[in-house]
């Protein structure tokens, strides 16, 4: 399922991500959506869905585990971390909160170490709204002319009423050049349909590098 931004919600959106990245603060979101290095490189990539039969080494996104409530995400629309985690434990035993994405709501990353390459990004998701609800990915990325930012298409999923990992989310092919020279990128996610609802947890990226 493919979804699409108008051009008044693609304009605010920009206006968002500029803001983000030209504000500068001491306090946990510094950092956030820039156009210089990575605000985070995860030190300790795992074959975190090796269970699914995926072999590839993953890196999690900064509070990709949402343990640490919204730090390093900037949420709105409804968006919250909530007690409840998935059933898998990917990230650890320990784990007990994810994220709820309600209808209208979005959530930010922060950025993350990007290297060039056919990359992938998984999680695990719930839908906990409509049926015919779907979970759009948008990649935010430096241009390659300076300050001005990018968003790109990362793909839509639909997923059941019960926990379950995502597909591989990968870049389509047309927009692997606007990555050319990337060292960062974030990920805004929205639910998308009529009472579209979902619930994710342990967001992962490969390829990961650190800089």
């Amino acid at each position: 399922m493919a979804a699409s931004v108008g051009g008044r919600g693609l304009v605010v959106l920009m206006g968002v991500v500029i803001i983000a990245a030209c504000a500068i603060t001491s306090n946990s979101k510094a950092g956030l959506i820039g156009t210089g290095p990575a605000s985070y490189c995860d030190p300790n990539p795992s074959k975190a869905f090796s269970q699914w039969g995926d072999s590839a080494n993953y890196a999690m996104l900064q509070n990709g585990s949402f343990e640490n409530g919204s730090s390093s995400w900037i949420l709105s629309g409804g968006a919250k971390v909530v007690s409840g985690n998935e059933p898998f434990y990917l990230h650890s035993r320990g784990d007990s909160h994810s994220l709820l994405l309600p209808a209208g709501s979005s959530a930010y990353s922060g950025t993350v170490c990007f290297a060039l390459g056919d990359w992938h990004m998984r999680f695990l998701a719930k839908n906990v709204g409509s049926k015919s609800g779907a979970l759009h990915v948008q990649v935010i990325v430096p241009s390659l002319l300076g300050g001005l930012l990018t968003i790109l298409d990362g793909g839509s999923v639909s997923a059941g009423g019960t926990w379950a990992p995502s597909p591989r989310l990968a870049m389509l092919l047309s927009n692997v050049t606007s990555l050319l020279g990337t060292r960062a990128v974030a990920f805004r996610f929205t639910p998308v349909g009529r009472d579209a609802a979902f619930q994710i947890d342990d967001v992962y990226l490969d390829p990961w590098k650190c800089t």
